[in-house]
């Protein structure tokens, strides 16, 4: 059950990240601090959030319907916010503080620490 509840979780977190990223690529950036030039910003927003999202929350309502093993689903999900934690704890050494950090990026932090944590958890469970 708890294996069920960790596809679900991060199924509808990734759809929503798609979503928004896709339906508002300019709006989306800008939250995260970034600022989107043209065509061309709002098309690599698009793709590298809202497909990057859309295959992992693909990938989870796959392990759902039974069509991939729950294990491969929360590998991915341990790679995904093992790469994402790791890159910005990387980054957070580099600058040597949380200055000029906004909120949404100190949320990310959070965010992704619990979501690989939990795919550990759920990585466990599932063998």
């Amino acid at each position: 059950m708890f294996v069920q509840i960790i596809h679900l979780t991060a199924l509808l977190f990734a759809l929503f990240t798609a979503f928004a990223s896709v339906a508002r690529p300019a709006a989306f950036a800008q939250r995260l601090g970034l600022q989107v030039s043209g065509a061309d910003g709002s098309n690599e927003v698009r793709s590298q959030y809202g497909g990057f999202f859309l295959a992992i929350a693909l990938v989870q309502a796959a392990a759902l319907a039974g069509w991939v093993q729950h294990q491969a689903a929360i590998l991915l999900l341990c790679a995904v916010f093992g790469g994402l934690i790791a890159g910005r704890l990387f980054s957070l050494a580099l600058d040597r503080s949380f200055i000029g950090y906004g909120p949404t990026i100190r949320l990310l932090f959070a965010i992704d620490s619990c979501g690989f944590a939990v795919s550990l958890l759920a990585l466990n469970a599932a063998r």
